[in-house]
């Protein structure tokens, strides 16, 4: 491999390490459709913490917190550590919930994803976003991307690749007291 080759190579995963995965992309996000408003209903998977149904979100009323994540990203799977110890943190007034666009039912089972969510000691609802509808609404074009909405249903917090325990929380309180960042 020629120096150039090695040297860009190198930037790009130095970019995605910091970043997140770019898992998503406009073509799967849809960036620049028109976007709906409203809550959205996302297939719960039967796993640690999670029980198969649905759930809304944002639930009307409460904080929601969602994690948008993929079984195939290395930054989600070191960050489910993280969002563990946020949960750990956070009241049950607050709608916590993570989230796979990731194709289930084709390129990963519900199966995998449960079995993903145990490997990584997951204790909190997970769903899949049939779809990518959740992700379209709220713009997490790669993952991981980290979203808390307030009670009337408005963004207070958006951030793509690593963060950390505290920051969540923190923005979760912001949001609980009316607060954006």
């Amino acid at each position: 491999m020629r120096r150039r080759e090695l040297l860009a190579t190198l930037a790009t995963a130095t970019a995605a390490a910091t970043a997140g995965c770019d898992g998503l992309g406009e073509s799967m996000t849809g960036a620049g459709d028109d976007e709906e408003t409203g809550p959205v209903t996302v297939e719960t998977i039967d796993a640690p913490g999670s029980e198969a149904g649905t759930a809304t979100v944002p639930e009307s009323g409460r904080v929601t917190f969602v994690e948008f994540f993929a079984t195939t990203c290395d930054i989600c799977a070191a960050q489910m550590s993280v969002v563990g110890q946020a949960h750990q943190r956070i009241d049950d007034d607050v709608q916590f919930l993570s989230v796979t666009s990731e194709p289930v039912g084709l390129s990963v089972s519900k199966a995998e994803v449960a079995s993903w969510w145990a490997d990584h000691d997951g204790r909190w609802p997970v769903a899949a976003d049939d779809g990518t509808t959740l992700a379209r609404r709220y713009d997490a074009t790669s993952v991981p991307t980290a979203v808390v909405i307030a009670p009337d249903g408005t963004v207070t917090w958006s951030h793509s690749g690593r963060t950390t325990a505290s920051r969540i929380v923190e923005e979760i309180q912001s949001a609980r007291a009316g607060g954006q960042s």
